[in-house]
């Protein structure tokens, strides 16, 4: 049927037929994208950070070391950027786009479709995250003054975060509650 109306739409031109079951067949995957994978990175000066959602149709994908090397080469190109559009068409070693290595992978590599989703950029004088070992739960928490013990205060809070925010959205008392849990834990040791 998909081909029948294809040939319908491009009056019989078969080069535009196939353009167009092509450009459908993408929708298709798209729509196929059932798993989510997040991926999370934060400079040396630990004033900057990004948390990527990368969709893909199984899970089975996000086990394979090639992709393990993709999410590190697109983090590592994050880092750089402030907006997705500026990433994806970051030249990797002045030659490849992002994008186009992407759908190298995608295509190529792991017969599967990619994408990624969403790219959220945090910045702040002080930034830790924690991503879950599924890794389909992350938070990145950001400070800005300097408290004895940060480092690890920001890490627990994160882990509180996580742990206590299965599905449901964060609001200012269970922030506040956390940061109290995390702190009190902090000062007893």
């Amino acid at each position: 049927m998909a081909c029948q109306n294809a040939i319908i739409k491009s009056k019989g031109r078969l080069n535009l037929a196939i353009n167009f079951l092509i450009n459908n067949s993408n929708n298709i995957k798209k729509n196929s994208l059932k798993e989510f994978f997040i991926i999370c990175r934060r400079n040396q000066n630990k004033n900057k950070a990004v948390v990527i959602l990368i969709a893909t149709e199984t899970d089975f994908v996000t086990k394979n070391d090639m992709f393990q090397k993709l999410a590190n080469i697109i983090l590592e190109v994050a880092l750089f950027g402030k907006k997705k559009k500026d990433i994806l068409k970051y030249k990797i070693m002045n030659k490849f786009p992002l994008f186009q290595i992407v759908n190298y992978f995608s295509n190529q590599i792991f017969n599967e479709y990619i994408e990624l989703k969403q790219i959220v950029f945090i910045e702040a004088p002080f930034i830790n995250f924690y991503l879950h070992h599924s890794y389909n739960k992350a938070a990145c928490v950001g400070f800005s003054n300097y408290i004895p013990n940060l480092e690890q205060i920001s890490k627990n809070l994160a882990i509180q975060l996580v742990c206590h925010t299965s599905g449901q959205k964060v609001t200012k008392f269970l922030l506040y509650k956390n940061i109290k849990i995390v702190t009190s834990k902090v000062l007893t040791k």
